[in-house]
C-alpha cells in the first residue's frame, strides 16, 4: 500500500514539491490563500524577526554561523506557531502530509531525481489522459497508485519509493536522538517535532536562499531580514501546499487571528487573554453569587447549597 497521508499530495498537483529550493508562487487553487502569505509574513517578521535576532546575539552566535542558525530558529518558531492553531486530529494529518513531503524530498535530493513528475508521467504512459468521470479516474490512479509506490524501480538502485520514504521518515524521527534514544522517538513532544523537520528544511532550502540572498547588495541586518522574510513566505507556501485544500481556510483563519492577537499583545505590552481570563474569573464569581428573580432571589450558589441540603449531601 502506500504510504498513509501520501495519496492525495502525490495526486494532488503531479509535481514535485522537493524539487525546487522553494514552492512555487504561482497558484491555481485557493489562490487568495496564497497571495495573503506575503502579508502574513510581514505580520510574522514584525512579531518575531528582532526578538529572535536579539536571542541570537545573546546568545554570542559567530558571524560564520548567524544566517544559518536563524534559518534554523525561524524554520522551528514558523512551523511551531502553525501547529498551535490547529485541532488535534487536523495537526496529525498535517504532519503525516508534511512527513511524506519531505522524505520524498530527502529521496529526490539523494537520487537526483523528481519522484511525483515520474510516478505522473509514467501514469500518462500506462493509463493515458481520457476518462468517463472523475469517479473513474480515481479507481484507475489509486490502483496503479499502490502498486507504482511500492514497486521497485531502476532509478532507485532496485528499491522501492516507500521503503526509502520509511527510511528517510525514521532518520528525520532520529535527527535530535542519539542511537540509544531512537526506540524513545516516537515519544517526544512538539517541540521536538518541529526541530527535527526544521533540520530537514534547512538541508532542502538554506543554500539555495542564502545564496539567493547574499547576491543582493544591502547590509548585513537588511540581508538578514530579507532572508527571513524570503524563508517565512515559503514555509507558508509550504504549509498551504502540504495541508488539505479543504482545511487551509481554516487555518489561515486562525493564524491570522493568532498573529493580530499576539501582535496587539507586542504593541500594547499586555496580554488580552491573560485579561480576559482574569476578567472571566471575576464575572464567574460575581454571578454565581448574584441573587436571581428565577431562583426566588437566591443566588445559584445558595439555591445549590439548599438542594445539598436537602438531599442530606
Amino acid at each position: 500500500m502506500v504510504e498513509k497521508g501520501a495519496t492525495e499530495n502525490k495526486a494532488k498537483s503531479g509535481k514535485n514539491k522537493g524539487s525546487e529550493p522553494v514552492p512555487e508562487l504561482e497558484r491555481t487553487k485557493e489562490p487568495t490563500l496564497f497571495d495573503k502569505n506575503p502579508v502574513r509574513t510581514l505580520m510574522f517578521k514584525d512579531l518575531m524577526f528582532q526578538d529572535i535576532m536579539e536571542g541570537l546575539r545573546s546568545e554570542q552566535i559567530s558571524k560564520e554561523e548567524m544566517d544559518e542558525v536563524l534559518f534554523l530558529t525561524v524554520t522551528n518558531a514558523v512551523l511551531e506557531r502553525v501547529g498551535m492553531n490547529l485541532p488535534e486530529e487536523i495537526l496529525s494529518i498535517f504532519q503525516e502530509n508534511l512527513d511524506d513531503y519531505l522524505a520524498i524530498a530527502v529521496v529526490n535530493k539523494e537520487y537526483d531525481i523528481d519522484l511525483l513528475a515520474l510516478f505522473r508521467d509514467q501514469f500518462l504512459e500506462s493509463e493515458g489522459d481520457s476518462f468517463d468521470d472523475e469517479r473513474a479516474l480515481m479507481e484507475v490512479l489509486t490502483a496503479f497508485e499502490d502498486i507504482w509506490w511500492s514497486s521497485k524501480k531502476d532509478f532507485l538502485r532496485g528499491r522501492s519509493p516507500n521503503e526509502l520514504m520509511d527510511e528517510a521518515k525514521a532518520h528525520i524521527e532520529g535527527i535530535l536522538h542519539s542511537d540509544e534514544d531512537e526506540c524513545c522517538c516516537a515519544e517526544y513532544g512538539d517541540e521536538e517535532y518541529w526541530g527535527a523537520r526544521s533540520y530537514i528544511i534547512r538541508d532542502m532550502w538554506y543554500g539555495p536562499m542564502s545564496e539567493s540572498v547574499m547576491k543582493e547588495s544591502m547590509p548585513t541586518p537588511q540581508r538578514r531580514e530579507r532572508l527571513f522574510m524570503s524563508l517565512t513566505n515559503a514555509l507558508l507556501d509550504l504549509i498551504l501546499d502540504v495541508i488539505p485544500d479543504f482545511m487551509g481556510e481554516d487555518l489561515c483563519k486562525s493564524l491570522d487571528h493568532n498573529l493580530e492577537l499576539a501582535l496587539v499583545n507586542k504593541e500594547a505590552k499586555v496580554d488580552i487573554l491573560e485579561l480576559f481570563q482574569a476578567d472571566l474569573v471575576e464575572f464567574e464569581e460575581k454571578w454565581w453569587g448574584t441573587g436571581m428573580k428565577e431562583l426566588d432571589g437566591k443566588s445559584p450558589d445558595e439555591a445549590m447549597q439548599a438542594m445539598a441540603r436537602k438531599y442530606g449531601i
